[in-house]
């Protein structure tokens, strides 16, 4: 591994040599020659290029819509998250996505300096409505964890919607709470948009800011910001009733009933 010392800094593939930055300087190193890989080691390769692929996706979907800052060390932990995710899949030769193994992605965070615990003295509370919407209710806080320069401490939710198939995401947000640094605030509710039929990631962020002749300015300090999921709602799965087809005159047969042993469980597995 060598540091670029040169004016002129580069990154990717320059002729046998490739450029890559860790933090805020930047190194080379030669292409290998020859690469060799066990089938064990193109089977990783495979499924860490699919949790990658869903990592861009849901960064993506998140561009714009929160103030924290996205870096490497987040790409790499959110692919690391969904790489998890993907490996738990034990029903399939080749691993899928399983909707009800995104709950490991519940405290996932988005902020490398704190944790949303750390900035948000209570827990929220997360249901889907009637509507299909996500409703999170922040109980009332009576002594604010935020910076000291703050006069506001701004709270929203995002909701991340995963699309069947994993290979597309949406994402929206709700409208944010300003509530003043130096005084308890009641509890109130957020609203998000969402899709009753996909995997939804909730998530809680929690910014500080100056408000200065009516405009807000965002405070960058990141020890008093998070942004985490708090979180995962599966999709409303419709279950439907078949009815059984008689012919026309004939009487319907009654359906023969196994005994049941008392204390027996009979379980039913499913393949997604």
């Amino acid at each position: 591994m060598a540091k670029q010392t040169s004016l002129l800094k580069f990154t990717g593939k320059l002729g046998n040599v490739i450029g890559y930055k860790v933090g805020k300087k930047y190194y080379l190193r030669s292409m290998p020659e020859e690469v060799r890989q066990s089938p064990h080691s193109k089977v990783s390769s495979r499924h860490f290029g699919k949790a990658s692929r869903l990592g861009a996706t849901v960064r993506h979907a998140l561009h714009g819509l929160l103030h924290v800052k996205q870096d490497n060390k987040l790409i790499n932990k959110l692919n690391g998250s969904l790489l998890g995710v993907l490996r738990q899949d034990d029903l399939h030769r080749q691993k899928r996505f399983i909707p009800r193994y995104f709950r490991d992605l519940e405290r996932f965070c988005f902020t490398t300096h704190a944790d949303l615990a750390k900035v948000l003295p209570v827990q929220a509370s997360v249901v889907r409505n009637a509507g299909g919407n996500i409703e999170v209710t922040v109980p009332a806080i009576l002594k604010h964890l935020a910076n000291p320069r703050a006069t506001h401490v701004g709270i929203r939710a995002v909701a991340v919607c995963l699309e069947r198939g994993f290979t597309k995401a949406n994402a929206a947000a709700s409208e944010m709470v300003m509530l003043k640094a130096d005084e308890p605030s009641a509890a109130f509710s957020l609203t998000v948009p969402a899709d009753r039929d996909a995997v939804t990631c909730v998530i809680l962020e929690v910014t500080c800011w100056q408000v200065e002749h009516g405009r807000r300015y965002l405070m960058g300090n990141q020890k008093f910001m998070a942004a985490q999921i708090i979180a995962v709602l599966q999709p409303e799965a419709a279950v439907v009733v078949r009815e059984e087809h008689v012919p026309h005159g004939a009487q319907r047969q009654p359906r023969m009933q196994l005994p049941v042993m008392p204390g027996l469980v009979i379980h039913h597995p499913q393949r997604e």
